[in-house]
C-alpha cells in the first residue's frame, strides 16, 4: 500500500492493450483491498500518478517529485475517535477527490486515451467509499459531488459508444450517483416550503433527477437486455429515501394544515406503485417491496405533514396485508406518527390512540413480544394529544396514557416526560404550573435512583419555564427563574439554558401587568448580554429586546419609555456595526411609541411622532423591516390623545388618521384604519376641552356607521366609540347633553337588539357616562335641571333591571353628585332621592371613597348621620376602614397607579446612573 507508481503517458501508448488492462486490473484491485488507495493526477500534463492515501502529493523543501508521508493515524477514519479529526480527514479527502476528478474531466490536458475508463471506475469506486464515510463536511454546494459522478459516469458511457468493447456500465455505477443525490439532501439545511406542496425547491429537483435515472436506467435493461444494467433493490430503494428526505426538508408548515398533498410523499407513493407494477409483471423482479420500502414510503407520508397523511399511512399499512407482507411494531409506530404530525388535527389524535388499541390487541392475542407497544408507541400518542389543541383534556388524557404504559411495563425515558408536559404547556389550565412542576420533579426523583433514561435535559427545562411563563403569575416567574439558574450551574451542557431558556422568561415578565415586570426582564436581558460577554456561545435576537420593550410599554412611566429608546438606540448601534441578530423592526419601534402613550407627558405626542417619521424615512429607503403599519399610527395617535394638549393633540390624531385613509387608498394595505384607530381620535377630541369637541365626536362616530354600512367592517363602532362620544357631551356646555347621551344609549340598546351591531352592547360604563353628563347638567334653568335629575333617576333604575351589568361604586357616586348639583340643599326631595340609593349602595356592597365623598355633599346634615350611624367618629371623618365590610365587599380595586410605584421608580433609577443601558 506504500509504493508509489508513476506512469509516464508516452508509455501507456506504448505498452500492449493486453499489459495496460494487467496494470489496470492490478491497481484496481488494490483500490478494492485498500479504503486508504485513490488515484492522484499531478498536475504535469505527462505523466498520473497513483499512490496509497497516506502519502499526500506534497514537495518538500522546493524539490518537485518529492513527497512527504504523514502519520497513518491522521488520516484513518476508522479508528481514530476524535470527531474533529474524522472531520478534517473528510475533508481533506474530499478536496483531493475534487481535486482529482476534476483533473480526469479535463479533457483538453488530459484527453479522451483507450482505457481511462478504468481510472474513471476507480474514481467513482472512491466516490462511492467517500459517500458511504462515518463523516462527511458540510458542502455550500451539495449537488456539486453527485455532478462530478454524473460526468464520469458519462465519459464512461462516451468510451463505450466510441467502440471500447472492454467498458461495461454496470447498475453500481448509476448507484454511486444515486448514493452522491442522497447525500446531497441528508445534509441538514434551513427548511423550505412553498404553496404548491414544495415543488420548486432544490431537494425536489433532486429527487425528481434521482427518479429520472433510475427510469433511465429500467430503460436501458429493457431496450439493451443488458443484466448488469438491471436495477437492483438498492437502486430502488435510494430513490425512496431520497423522497423521504424531501418530505423532511420541505414538510408542510403546521400553519398550513389543509394543504391536500405534498409532491415529495406522492412521488414516494408512486415510486412504490411502480415497483409493484415492474415486480408483478415480471419485468424487474428486484423491485419487488418489502416492508422496508413500505415504512419508507410510510415515513414520507409522515414527514411530509400533508392534510391526511395519517389516513394515507394507515392505506398502506392495510395494503400490505393484501400483498401478504408481515407488519412490524416499527410500521405501526410509522402510522401513529403520521397521525401524530398530520395537517388535520380533528380527529387525529383519536385514530392515533385506536392504532395503539389494535396494537395492544395484537400483542396480548399473540404473545410475540416484537409486537408489544414501545416507549416509541406510547410516546407518540402523547405528543398526538399534545397536537390536538384539546387543552385540558388532552393534558389529563396524555398522563393517563403515560400511567397505563407505565403499568403495561414499558419504562418511559425523557422524550415521553417532554411530550406531557407539552401537552400541559398547550392546555391553557390554570393548574398547568402546577402539573409541570409536579413532572419535573418525579423525573428528578427517578434520577436520583438512578434511572438514567429520565434524565431532565434542556428540552425539559424550556417546556417547564415557558408553561410557568405563560401563566402570567409572579410567583409562577420566580419558579421560572428559579429553574433558569439551576439550568445555569449545571456542569451538563445539555443541559445548560440556549436563547429559548431566556426568552421564554423574558416574554413571561412581558405578561406581568406592574413596574416588577418590565424591570424582571430588563434584568433577565442583562444576564443574557453578560452570558455572551462571558464567552458563551448564546446571543440576545431581536425577539429578546423586542419583549423587554414591550414590558417596558406597559408599565406606563416616563422612565420606561425613555428606557425602551435606549434599547432601541443600542439594537441600532449593533446592528451598524453587523449585528444581523439586533435588527430593530416595526413591532420595537411600535411597542416604544406605545410606552409613551401610558406617561401621559405633555411631550408624549411628539417623541411618538418622532419616533414615526424615523420609521417611514427608513421605510422609504427600502427597509422593509422598518415600514410603519396600523399598529404603530394608532400607538402614535394614543400618544397624542393621551397627552393632554388640548386641540393641538386632537387636531394632530386627526390629521394622522387622514394620512392613513390617504395611503390605504392609494394601495397600502398595512396602515388600514379600524375601530380602534376612529377610537383613538374621539378620545382626542374628547380629551381636548374645546367647544367644537362634542359634534366633531358624533361626526365620527357617524362616518364610522357609514362605512360599515357601505362595507368595510373593521370600522364598525363598538361599545367604546359610543362611551368615548358619550364622555366627550358630557364635557360640553350643551344644555340638553343628559338627553343627547340618553339617546345615544337608546341608539346602542337599539342596534344590539336588533342584531345590527352586537359589538354596541351598552354596559355600566355607558350607564355611568350618561349619569355623569346628568351630573353636569347644572347649567340653565330648574326646568333642565329637573329634566337632567329625571333623566338620571331614570338611567339608574334602567341599569338595575337591565341584563347589561350592575352599578358599580362610579356609577352610585355620579348619581348621587347629579343630586348634588341637580337639587336644591334645602328641598325634601334630596331626602327621598338619596337615603334609597345609598342603601341600596350598602346592599351591593360598593360604597366606594366617591360614593363616600359625594355622600357628603349630597345628603343633609341629619341624613348623614342617620345613613352612617355608629360609623361617624366623634369630631372626625369616615374613612373606608370605618366601613362595615359588607358595605365595601363587592368594590373593585382601583387600577394600579404605576406612576406611583415607589419601588419600580427605586429599581429602574438606580440600575444605572448613565442613559447608556449597557
Amino acid at each position: 500500500q506504500e509504493q508509489h507508481f508513476e506512469l509516464d503517458i508516452t508509455t501507456c501508448f506504448d505498452m500492449r492493450e493486453s499489459q495496460l488492462k494487467t496494470m489496470a486490473a492490478a491497481l484496481m484491485l488494490l483500490t478494492i483491498q485498500s479504503n486508504a488507495f485513490q488515484p492522484v493526477l499531478t498536475r504535469s500534463t505527462k505523466r498520473r500518478s497513483y499512490r496509497t492515501w497516506p502519502l499526500l502529493h506534497m514537495k518538500m523543501n522546493g524539490q518537485p517529485g518529492e513527497y512527504r508521508k504523514r502519520g497513518h493515524a491522521d488520516l484513518n477514519l476508522h479508528d481514530t475517535k476524535d470527531k474533529h479529526i474524522k472531520m478534517a480527514a473528510s475533508v481533506e479527502r474530499y478536496t483531493y477527490l475534487r481535486s482529482a476528478t476534476l483533473r480526469l474531466l479535463d479533457t483538453d490536458s488530459f484527453p479522451p486515451v483507450k482505457g481511462k475508463w478504468h481510472e474513471l471506475n476507480s474514481m467513482l469506486v472512491a466516490w462511492s467509499k467517500w459517500l458511504n464515510s462515518d463523516t462527511q463536511p458540510r458542502m455550500d454546494d451539495p449537488t456539486e459531488v453527485p455532478l462530478l459522478t454524473e460526468s464520469i459516469l458519462k465519459l464512461i458511457i462516451v468510451e463505450q459508444a466510441a467502440g471500447n468493447s472492454d467498458v461495461q456500465v454496470t447498475a453500481r455505477m448509476y448507484n454511486t450517483i444515486l448514493e452522491a443525490w442522497l447525500a446531497s439532501v441528508s445534509i441538514p439545511r434551513k427548511r423550505q416550503y412553498s404553496d404548491s406542496g414544495g415543488t420548486g425547491t432544490m431537494q425536489v429537483s433532486v429527487a425528481e433527477r434521482a427518479l429520472d435515472i433510475l427510469k433511465r436506467m429500467q430503460m436501458e435493461y429493457e431496450s439493451k437486455g443488458d443484466e448488469y444494467l438491471k436495477p437492483n433493490f438498492f437502486s430502488f430503494l435510494t430513490v425512496l429515501k431520497i423522497w423521504t428526505k424531501t418530505c423532511t426538508a420541505t414538510s408542510i408548515p403546521t400553519s398550513q394544515k389543509d394543504v391536500p398533498f405534498h409532491i415529495g410523499s406522492r412521488k414516494s407513493h408512486q415510486t412504490l406503485q411502480w415497483m409493484e407494477y415492474l415486480a408483478r409483471s415480471g419485468r424487474n423482479d428486484n423491485a419487488k417491496p418489502n416492508v422496508l420500502t413500505y415504512t419508507i414510503v410510510m415515513d414520507a407520508f409522515a414527514k411530509s405533514g400533508e392534510k391526511d397523511s395519517g389516513s394515507k399511512a394507515e392505506a398502506l399499512l392495510r395494503h400490505m396485508e393484501g400483498e401478504n407482507i408481515k407488519r412490524n411494531l416499527f410500521c405501526y409506530n410509522l402510522v401513529i406518527n403520521a397521525y401524530t404530525r398530520q395537517g388535520r388535527r380533528g380527529g387525529a389524535v383519536d385514530n392515533a390512540e385506536r392504532i395503539l388499541h389494535e396494537l395492544e390487541n395484537i400483542y396480548d392475542e399473540t404473545a410475540d413480544p416484537t409486537m408489544k407497544p414501545d416507549v416509541v408507541t406510547y410516546t407518540s400518542v402523547i405528543t398526538a394529544w399534545a397536537n390536538s389543541n384539546r387543552r385540558g383534556f388532552g393534558a389529563n388524557r396524555a398522563e393517563e396514557i403515560l400511567n397505563r404504559m407505565i403499568k403495561a411495563g414499558c419504562e418511559p425515558n425523557t422524550v415521553t416526560f417532554n411530550a406531557v408536559l407539552k401537552t400541559w404547556c398547550r392546555s391553557g389550565e390554570t393548574n398547568a404550573s402546577d402539573r409541570a412542576l409536579d413532572i419535573l420533579k418525579q423525573m428528578e426523583e427517578e434520577y436520583c435512583n438512578r434511572n438514567e433514561i429520565v434524565k431532565p435535559d434542556r428540552i425539559t427545562y424550556n417546556t417547564l419555564i415557558h408553561t410557568l411563563a405563560k401563566s402570567g403569575k409572579v410567583v409562577d416567574m420566580r419558579n421560572a427563574e428559579r429553574i433558569l439558574t439551576q439550568m445555569e450551574s449545571d456542569s451538563d451542557p445539555k443541559v445548560r439554558p440556549n436563547l429559548f431558556s431566556y426568552n421564554s422568561i423574558i416574554e413571561g415578565w412581558s405578561k406581568v401587568r406592574d413596574g416588577d415586570g418590565a424591570f424582571n426582564a430588563y434584568t433577565v436581558l442583562q444576564k443574557l448580554l453578560l452570558a455572551e460577554k462571558g464567552g458563551r456561545d448564546i446571543h440576545p435576537d431581536s425577539f429578546s429586546f423586542n419583549n423587554v420593550i414591550f414590558a417596558l410599554s406597559r408599565s406606563k412611566t416616563e422612565s420606561s419609555a425613555i428606557r425602551a429608546e435606549e434599547l432601541l438606540q443600542y439594537m441600532e448601534t449593533e446592528y451598524a456595526c453587523g449585528n444581523t441578530r439586533l435588527r430593530p423592526d416595526v413591532f420595537g419601534y411600535s411597542a416604544a411609541i406605545h410606552a409613551w402613550a401610558g406617561t401621559g407627558d405633555s411631550n408624549a405626542g411628539l417623541r411618538a411622532e418622532k419616533l414615526l417619521r424615523h420609521l417611514e424615512i427608513r421605510s422609504a429607503a427600502g427597509d422593509k423591516k422598518l415600514k410603519p403599519n396600523s399598529v404603530t399610527y394608532n400607538s402614535c395617535i394614543d400618544c397624542w390623545a393621551k397627552s393632554g394638549q388640548g386641540i393641538f393633540a386632537a387636531r394632530r390624531a386627526e390629521q394622522l388618521l387622514d394620512r392613513m385613509e390617504k395611503m390605504y387608498k392609494a394601495g397600502d394595505e398595512a396602515v388600514k384604519p379600524t375601530n380602534h384607530t376612529y377610537n383613538c381620535v374621539l378620545l382626542a377630541w374628547a380629551k381636548s376641552n374645546t367647544k367644537c369637541a362634542h359634534w366633531k365626536s358624533v361626526a365620527l362616530l357617524n362616518h364610522m356607521w357609514e362605512q360599515y354600512e357601505s362595507g368595510h367592517i373593521e370600522l364598525k363602532p363598538d361599545a367604546l366609540a359610543y362611551n368615548t362620544v358619550i364622555n366627550a357631551i358630557a364635557k360640553s356646555d350643551r344644555k340638553d347633553k343628559a338627553q343627547k347621551a340618553l339617546r345615544i344609549l337608546r341608539t346602542m340598546d337599539k342596534l344590539y337588539r336588533a342584531g345590527q351591531n352586537k359589538d354596541a352592547r351598552p354596559n355600566e360604563f355607558t350607564y355611568t357616562s350618561v349619569l355623569n353628563s346628568c351630573a353636569f347638567s347644572s347649567v340653565g334653568g330648574p326646568n333642565a335641571r329637573r329634566k337632567a335629575l329625571d333623566t338620571a333617576i331614570f338611567t339608574l333604575e334602567e341599569l338595575q333591571e337591565s341584563p347589561y351589568g350592575r352599578p358599580n361604586h362610579v356609577t352610585y357616586g355620579m348619581f348621587l353628585k347629579a343630586c348634588a348639583n341637580l337639587i336644591p340643599t334645602d328641598e325634601e326631595r334630596r331626602r327621598v332621592v338619596v337615603e334609597p340609593v345609598f342603601l341600596q349602595c350598602c346592599l351591593d356592597g360598593q360604597v366606594g371613597e366617591i360614593v363616600l365623598r359625594q355622600l357628603r355633599l349630597a345628603a343633609p346634615k341629619d341624613l348623614y348621620n342617620k345613613l352612617l350611624g355608629d360609623v361617624i367618629q366623634t369630631g372626625g371623618r369616615v374613612t373606608l376602614k370605618d366601613l362595615p365590610a359588607e358595605w365595601k365587599c363587592n368594590v373593585k380595586n382601583d387600577k394600579y397607579n404605576r406612576r406611583g410605584s415607589g419601588l419600580y421608580k427605586k429599581k429602574f433609577t438606580n440600575s444605572s446612573s448613565n442613559r447608556k443601558p449597557f
